[in-house]
Order: structure tokens, then C-alpha cells, then sequence
């Protein structure tokens, strides 16, 4: 067992308990007892406990060389707005990915307006050839199905929603047709 480097590892934290070290370190307080122990921590944890003492790593393994390490002030005040600064940005990240993902789409032609082209043309074969033509496709006038039955009995917003779910299933018929060419 190394009691050495325990005792120095206890020194850098101010003789604190176990559970304080593993709190300041963020690792788990049977790990600290490892250490207590004489097991030597993981190179990234020799890290951790150089950054969050200002011990000198050197000092920490060795004994040999100053304890800590000049030149460097800790702004306690700094490192907190840094760490608070972290965490917003991970949030915004996390909440924001969607939106910047699709910042492509900015000059992009807005979609069709469904609702106005109900309103002006009242026809629904018209509105869905309207549709297409926006999109640059030709509309498929006879694919068997039957959409609009009853149309002239439907609400504006009854009408709305056939005419965008009829897009839906043209759209998907013709993404699951064969091409010409049998591929």
C-alpha cells in the first residue's frame, strides 16, 4: 500500500472526508475509499485532482517538488460563469439542434397553401393539379382512387384536410410505384 501518496492525496483536500473528495472529484465514494486504500487513481483522475487542488501532479505522485503550482490563480468567480456558461450552451444545444439543422431551408419556396387554393379554385382535381405544378411534378389525374366523394358537401376545413390527405396518398403511391424502367 502506498500511504505516501494517501497521505498526500488527503493533504491536497484539506484532510477532507472521503465523501467530500468524491463529491469535488465526481467519482463514486467507493472509488475514493480505493485510493484510501492504495490504489492508484486513473490518469484522467490524477487530472481532476491536479485541477481541483492546483496541486502539482508531479508533487502528487512523487512527493518530490513543490506542492502547488505557481503562477496559477484560480478565479473562483470565473470558473463558476465558465461552468454555467457550459451548461446553457448544452442546453440550447440539445433544444436548439432541430432548428439549426434545417437552417437550409431559410431560402426555401414556402409550402403550398392549401387553404387558399381551396378557397379560389373550389375544385378539387384543380387545386391538386395547382399543387403539383408548384412542386414542378405533373399531377397523376387517374391513379383509380377516389378522393373527393361528397366534396360539394364538405366544410372549408373539411375540404382542407381531403385535399392534403389525397396529397398524402398520391405521394406515397408514386414513391412505391415501380419507375418505367421496371427498377
Amino acid at each position: 500500500m502506498n500511504e505516501d501518496f494517501v497521505m498526500r492525496l488527503k493533504r491536497a483536500f484539506g484532510f477532507g472526508t472521503m465523501a467530500d473528495i468524491a463529491r469535488r472529484i465526481d467519482v463514486p465514494h467507493a472509488t475514493v475509499r480505493n485510493y484510501f486504500q492504495g490504489r492508484l487513481p486513473a490518469p484522467e483522475v490524477l487530472i481532476k485532482i491536479a485541477d481541483e487542488t492546483n496541486v502539482s501532479l508531479n508533487w502528487l505522485l512523487t512527493g518530490r517538488g513543490e506542492m502547488f503550482i505557481s503562477g496559477r490563480n484560480i478565479d473562483i468567480g470565473q470558473l463558476i460563469d465558465e461552468r454555467i456558461e457550459a451548461l446553457i450552451e448544452k442546453k440550447l444545444t440539445g433544444r436548439l439542434a432541430d432548428d439549426v439543422q434545417n437552417l437550409g431551408a431559410i431560402d426555401a419556396r414556402p409550402p403550398f397553401d392549401v387553404e387558399s387554393a381551396v378557397r379560389e379554385f373550389g375544385d378539387p382535381a384543380r387545386i391538386m393539379d395547382e399543387w403539383f405544378q408548384y412542386e414542378g411534378r405533373a399531377y397523376p389525374a387517374d391513379l383509380g382512387i377516389v378522393f373527393f366523394q361528397g366534396w360539394e358537401s364538405y366544410s372549408h376545413s373539411e375540404r382542407v384536410e381531403a385535399v392534403r390527405d389525397a396529397k398524402k396518398v398520391i405521394d406515397r403511391t408514386l414513391r412505391n410505384m415501380p419507375k418505367p424502367d421496371g427498377k
